[in-house]
């Protein structure tokens, strides 16, 4: 009599999918019919409280300010520290916002705090290249206090994105980034300030869904 074999199920093939856009939809279809739809964010936005969407709503849409630090805990410690010497310089801002903010008067402190920010560690590499990982902050600055040779700045993050994109051209050109030589603007500590509209920045780099007033 011939027996039948015992046959063990064939097992799946491993289910392994890269995907690098932003905007990629992945539709995987269970064995038992159930379909997952798995739609990557390309960055991460937290919902806003009231203190945050009245910041929101009085952003500048002719000036964003950008912090570039050594500061290592910005992520969680939501503070950071920019030597006097290379916070709004005369280089590091519009003649017109150098006058009215470079003294930190409580009238000065009062616009700053209007614009938006760009909150970023140094690029770990030359020549606009930096560490795919690296993450930048978009936010606004809370709180000014200058303390001897250095000035502390606490700040709010709204939301936070790949640095590589600010890097990259045309990015550059629209946030009025330096970014043509092997220390770029994100390579050297600074606050600065540009008369740029940071939000339609945000949209020629893919970021329409940035909070904006």
């Amino acid at each position: 009599m011939n027996e039948l074999s015992r046959i063990s199920p064939v097992q799946p093939a491993a289910y392994n999918l890269n995907q690098t856009g932003d905007k990629n939809i992945n539709i995987f279809n269970h064995a038992d019919g159930v379909i997952n739809l798995i739609s990557p964010s390309p960055l991460q936005v937290s919902e806003q409280n009231t203190e945050q969407l009245i910041a929101i709503q009085n952003f500048s849409k002719e000036y964003y300010q950008l912090i570039v630090t050594t500061t290592e805990d910005i992520f969680t410690s939501n503070e950071l520290i920019i030597p006097v010497d290379q916070a709004l310089t005369p280089s590091h801002a519009p003649s017109e916002i150098y006058d009215r903010c470079a003294a930190l008067s409580e009238a000065g402190i009062e616009e700053l705090k209007t614009f938006p920010a760009l909150i970023c560690n140094e690029n770990t590499e030359y020549h606009g290249v930096t560490d795919a990982k690296q993450r930048a902050i978009y936010g606004y600055i809370k709180r000014i206090k200058k303390e001897g040779r250095n000035i502390k700045i606490s700040f709010c993050p709204l939301a936070v994105f790949s640095q590589q994109k600010l890097c990259e051209n045309p990015a550059s050109i629209y946030f009025d980034l330096n970014m043509g030589c092997a220390l770029t603007d994100l390579n050297r500590s600074a606050w600065s300030v540009h008369k740029v509209n940071l939000f339609k920045a945000f949209d020629v780099i893919n970021l329409s869904n940035m909070p904006r007033p």
